[in-house]
């Protein structure tokens, strides 16, 4: 049973007996009496692990003003470029608008350029603040210079762990 299990794709252990015994299948005899309760594949078991899914909706409280919390989020690199060489973008949401800005970049190196562009954009157009920055560890917003330069502005950086796109769901979505 485990090696017909194997070879048909690691379908369920039922199907398999069903499929031999309706004969779809000649020339198999099964010797084995297991029931697909008691049958275990490892790979089967491995395959089907999952991640928590992302929440669309962000638990807790949303800030009150348009400056409170941005949330971004770096994509890429894409397969194929933009007319313009461009395989990035990094997206900036607002916490509580969820306004979306959407700046798109050449390399992955680019990300803090564009957040002090969407800074001063929301300095002149908004004429806000920036209080918080949200993102993931992915590096973008890592580098010394750069987390030097929140601390110049008063901006909290808040991380959360590389890979889980729960924990950064808003700008995942």
């Amino acid at each position: 049973m485990d090696q017909l299990h194997r070879r048909l794709g690691h379908i369920s252990p039922d199907a398999a007996r069903r499929l031999a015994q309706n004969g779809f299948i000649t020339g198999l005899h099964l010797e084995s009496t297991v029931t697909g309760k008691e049958f275990f594949c490892k790979s089967c078991v491995y395959a089907k692990a999952t991640r928590k899914p992302v929440v669309k909706a962000q638990k807790g409280e949303h800030a009150i003003e348009f400056r409170g919390k941005i949330h971004s989020d770096l994509w890429g690199p894409a397969p194929v470029a933009t007319k313009g060489g461009k395989h990035y973008y990094v997206t900036y949401v607002n916490d509580s608008t969820c306004l979306t800005n959407l700046h798109l970049l050449a390399k992955k190196s680019d990300a803090p350029g564009a957040y002090k562009e969407y800074e001063a954009w929301c300095k002149t157009q908004l004429k806000k603040h920036i209080q918080v920055l949200h993102s993931d560890h992915g590096g973008e917003y890592m580098g010394k210079e750069f987390m030097l330069y929140l601390k110049s502005k008063g901006t909290e950086q808040k991380l959360t762990v590389h890979d889980t796109l729960q924990e950064n769901g808003v700008a995942e979505c």
